[in-house]
C-alpha cells in the first residue's frame, strides 16, 4: 500500500515540477524580454499599461505549494520504505529552496518592477533592481532544473525497477 502511495506521489511530483519549471521557462522566453528589453523605460512602459500588469502568483502559488508538499511527501514515503530515497531528497530540498528563495528575494523586487511601485526611484535604481531580478532568476532556474531532474531521475529508477520486475518502490 505504501509503495503505491509512493508511486502516486512521485508522479504528482514530476507533474508539478513540469508545470512549475515549464512556467518559469515560459516566463523567461516570453514575458521577461517584454519588460527588460530597454531598461528602465521598458519597466516603466510595462507598468503604464494596465493590460500588461500580470499576477503570476495566481499560477505559481498553487503549483509551487503542490510541488513542495508532494516532493516532501514523496521523500518521506521513500525514506519510510527505505529504498532509493536520494533523488526524492534532492527534489524536495530544491523545491523548498526555490520557494524560499522566491519569497525572500523576488517579492520585494516584484513590487517595484511589476506592480507600478517604483515611485520616486530613478532609472539607474530601476535598472539595478531589474538586473538583480534577472540574475536571481537564473539562480532560481538552476535550482529548479536540479530539482526537476532529480524528480525525473527518481521516476527513471522506478521505471527500471518495473522493467526488471523488481518490487515497486517509491523511486
Amino acid at each position: 500500500m505504501l509503495q503505491n502511495i509512493a508511486q502516486i506521489l512521485l508522479w504528482i511530483s514530476v507533474i508539478a515540477w513540469s508545470l512549475w519549471f515549464g512556467g518559469l521557462m515560459y516566463e523567461m522566453v516570453v514575458i521577461l524580454p517584454l519588460w527588460s528589453s530597454a531598461l528602465p523605460e521598458s519597466v516603466i512602459e510595462w507598468n503604464s499599461r494596465p493590460q500588461f500588469i500580470i499576477n503570476p502568483t495566481r499560477f505559481y502559488l498553487p503549483v509551487a505549494l503542490t510541488c513542495v508538499l508532494v516532493s516532501l511527501a514523496a521523500f518521506i514515503t521513500a525514506w519510510k520504505i527505505g529504498k532509493n530515497w536520494f533523488w526524492h531528497l534532492i527534489s524536495a530540498v530544491c523545491a523548498i529552496a526555490t520557494l524560499g528563495f522566491t519569497l525572500a528575494f523576488f517579492f520585494s523586487k516584484n513590487e517595484v518592477l511589476f506592480r507600478n511601485q517604483h515611485g520616486e526611484l530613478n532609472g539607474e535604481e530601476i535598472t539595478a533592481i531589474a538586473n538583480a531580478w534577472i540574475t536571481g532568476n537564473w539562480i532560481r532556474v538552476v535550482i529548479m532544473a536540479i530539482g526537476f531532474l532529480a524528480a525525473l531521475s527518481a521516476l527513471r529508477v522506478a521505471a527500471v525497477r518495473v522493467k526488471n520486475n523488481a518490487p515497486i518502490s517509491s523511486t
